[in-house]
């Protein structure tokens, strides 16, 4: 377990160095010939599958900044997560499944219970980067000098994603409208068998005021 806080001791300097713990993605000239469809495919978690996946995680709300080891079983064929958290000490902070829809609480620490708000602010953090808005090929495309924007309406605005880099990954989530206003990065992808992930996620909710960065230290398909 030291060696879990020395990581998040060293991870914590970090964000509190810069706004984002991450490199930022190449710029590369967008291509003309790249279709809605095609880029709605390259995205990681449109593929069916089983994945185990090792993270290090920063929550800040509302003036709370909980660090956290967490454990997540993701299925994206059936659309839902399991996510266990444990502190620096090894102290399990909660339990959550989390659906497109909703989420259960399986366990949560009494201090962790005195946060307002706290589970499902983390059951909508990673319900929106892992299971639910995700292109699907039908949005509008439109091109700038270095990036790809697939745009659809929402209920009470408009969802964007950003597509750039190398290989043209996804980049960035954003919703914005009356209801829902957020926007989740992606950085440093690498690959893990035939999976290409990002290393990097930044989710702000600009009407919550709450921040989740992940750091994800693992990600393998389990299902095979």
């Amino acid at each position: 377990m030291k060696k879990w806080y020395v990581i998040l001791s060293l991870l914590l300097t970090l964000a509190g160095c810069s706004g984002v713990p991450f490199v930022k993605p190449e710029t590369v000239s967008v291509r003309s010939d790249v279709t809605a469809t095609q880029l709605a495919a390259e995205v990681w978690t449109a593929q069916p599958g089983v994945f185990q996946l090792r993270q290090t995680v920063l929550f800040e709300f509302r003036g709370t900044r909980v660090p956290m080891a967490g454990l997540m079983r993701l299925d994206l064929t059936h659309g839902h997560l399991r996510l266990v958290a444990l502190n620096d000490l090894g102290v399990k902070l909660f339990d959550l499944e989390v659906t497109q829809t909703g989420e259960q609480q399986h366990y949560l620490l009494p201090d962790i219970a005195k946060i307002p708000h706290f589970t499902e602010a983390v059951a909508a953090s990673v319900r929106r980067v892992f299971l639910t808005p995700r292109p699907d090929g039908s949005e509008t495309l439109r091109l700038t000098a270095n990036r790809y924007q697939l745009t659809r309406p929402n209920p009470s605005g408009e969802t964007r994603f950003i597509f750039g880099g190398r290989g043209s990954q996804l980049l960035a989530t954003e919703v914005g409208g009356a209801q829902e206003d957020w926007k989740a990065r992606y950085f440093e992808y690498q690959t893990a068998g035939t999976i290409l992930y990002p290393r990097g996620i930044v989710l702000d909710d600009r009407i919550a005021g709450y921040r989740l960065t992940l750091w994800q230290e693992e990600v393998k398909r389990i299902d095979e």
